[in-house]
């Protein structure tokens, strides 16, 4: 004999049901619209920051006719001694042989300030990134916590750019940009490209810092997945 169950005996069933598959079954975290949107941007400002950080294209001057390219810790177009005892412009880019040949210490601290910084925003960047394919990964109070380093990131960054100037002071520059240079005096010299990325970079990171607080939004599984 087939027992069927009452109304009764059935809605119980359901209940049971639903109280086992939501303690199977604990709420799941997701990145939001306005987390994915965080997570593109936050992309976009470490990709762009870290490139203007890399390129030697801060600073250009001149020197012997031959235009020069200043960065933090690379520079382009530099002059040669020949085996004649004269000197030559090899135009050429390249980075300095160790941290201590960076021609300023000032220049020396906007290289771990903002190397730091971009270090920091490229894997925030990653991690939003990565929480956009795959559930759990940014909860609201890590998505919280990123946003603070978030912001550690970009003041790190636009600290960095902040004190470059202090290192015109340097022979290598004054060649290019005339004896009149100093801190934040030009001289014959002009801000470049890179250093307008790098800034755009750390000024979006500090600005997007702010949505992470909207970033993570819990989500529960469906009751019955399991059934």
């Amino acid at each position: 004999m087939i027992r069927t169950l009452a109304r009764g005996e059935s809605g119980s069933w359901n209940t049971e049901l639903l109280h086992r598959s939501q303690r199977q079954h604990p709420a799941m975290t997701r990145l939001s619209g306005i987390g994915v949107f965080w997570a593109l941007l936050s992309l976009l400002a470490a990709v762009g920051a870290s490139f203007g950080f890399y390129m030697p294209y801060w600073l250009k001057g001149q020197l012997n006719g031959v235009p020069v390219y200043f960065g933090v810790f690379r520079r382009c177009n530099y002059p040669r001694r020949t085996v004649n005892d004269e000197f030559e412009m090899v135009e050429q880019c390249g980075r300095y042989s160790s941290f201590s040949d960076i021609p300023s210490l000032w220049w020396q601290v906007a290289t771990i300030a903002v190397g730091t910084g971009c270090g920091l925003a490229v894997l925030i960047a990653l991690i939003a990134i990565l929480a956009i394919c795959i559930r759990g990964i940014i909860s609201p109070f890590i998505a919280k916590i990123a946003g603070i380093l978030q912001m550690c990131s970009g003041l790190l960054i636009g600290g960095g750019l902040a004190i470059y100037p202090h290192g015109w002071t340097s022979a290598e520059v004054q060649q290019a940009c005339g004896q009149t240079s100093s801190s934040y005096k030009f001289g014959t010299c002009t801000f470049y490209w890179a250093f307008y990325l790098t800034a755009a970079g750390a000024a979006l990171t500090l600005l997007i810092a702010m949505f992470s607080c909207c970033a993570s939004t819990p989500k529960r599984d469906r009751p019955y997945d399991d059934v």
